[in-house]
């Protein structure tokens, strides 16, 4: 197999880089160093010279933390709209018959959905907090599903939940949730703090999924029946966030006590991916141990942060 990693510098595309080369595969990178995706004939120059690959894996984005796609909205609809449609007209001129595998990300399903079922996805706005991200990802479905329509041009999108793991950002912008509470945790080690503050009750439930899994199925999906259609990539429970915040302790070795600070408002109780398809297409999946994943995580923070 020959793949083309869009955004391969990136928290999901260097692990998928990794985890490809090790498989055998010939895997090609192309971010900003390569070529400026927004532009659409640097791209397909690079585009040109792939003209046999048979997937393309999509992770390029210009995204981050919730304060960042809020603050930064215009530049992250602009961004990310021009790289999807230079996307699939660059495959389409130059190498129709590829695959292309888009992650999505579970920010965009209809806001106060609990239990996020395919069928019902768009079934309302995504949450204001996610307004220019999360309808990117769903700009980014449509034009998916327009080129295959009228060119028959083949994709697979899967929906994941919140991503974590080794590889990410140390940038507040930039990581996401779960690790961004790792590197808190081990600063207020570092800082001897008595009290980790977490927002909110702690009771709302989040589902998580380790990097691994995420590589493993991105790979795995270029097997299945190509669909524009979401797949969730599923595991059917989530965690509390006081449970997450008490297995980063434990794997931390944090030993003060986690407070809650009731004065901010919880989002919603439960917010996991139903199960829908998955479990069809991806017959006996088994996903990491997240107590697992949160200590290899904490380990390479540990090693980043030195």
């Amino acid at each position: 197999m020959k793949a083309i990693i869009l955004g391969h510098t990136g928290f999901v595309g260097k692990n998928l880089m990794a985890f490809l080369q090790e498989t055998g595969a010939t895997v090609v990178g192309l971010s900003r160093a390569e070529c400026d995706l927004r532009y659409y004939e640097e791209f397909t120059r690079e585009l040109q010279r792939h003209r046999d690959v048979d997937v393309i894996f999509n992770c390029a984005a210009n995204v981050g933390s919730v304060h960042y796609v809020t603050s930064y909205a215009a530049n992250v609809i602009y961004d990310n709209t021009l790289m999807a449609l230079n996307l699939y007209q660059g495959v389409l001129e130059y190498c129709p018959s590829a695959l292309v595998v888009n992650p999505l990300s579970n920010c965009c399903y209809a806001n106060g959905t609990e239990v996020q079922e395919e069928a019902n996805w768009l079934e309302g706005a995504v949450h204001p907090s996610v307004f220019s991200f999360g309808n990117f990802k769903r700009v980014l479905f449509y034009v998916s599903r327009c080129y295959e329509i009228q060119h028959n041009i083949k994709t697979v999108n899967l929906m994941f939940p919140g991503i974590y793991g080794p590889g990410d950002s140390t940038d507040p912008n930039k990581v996401h949730a779960l690790n961004g509470m790792i590197i808190r945790m081990l600063g207020a080690i570092e800082a001897n703090d008595p009290e980790f503050e977490i927002w909110g009750t702690g009771k709302p439930i989040r589902e998580w999924i380790y990097i691994d899994d995420v590589c493993k199925v991105l790979l795995a999906s270029t097997e299945v029946e190509p669909t524009t259609d979401p797949v969730n990539v599923a595991q059917g429970t989530g965690f509390s966030i006081a449970e997450t915040a008490t297995c980063i302790a434990t794997a931390t070795g944090y030993e003060g006590d986690l407070t809650f600070n009731t004065e901010y408002q919880d989002g919603a109780p439960v917010k996991i991916l139903g199960m829908g398809k998955f479990a069809d297409l991806f017959a006996g999946y088994q996903f990491s141990d997240h107590q697992e994943g949160v200590g290899h995580t904490v380990e390479y923070y540990r090693g980043v942060l030195k």
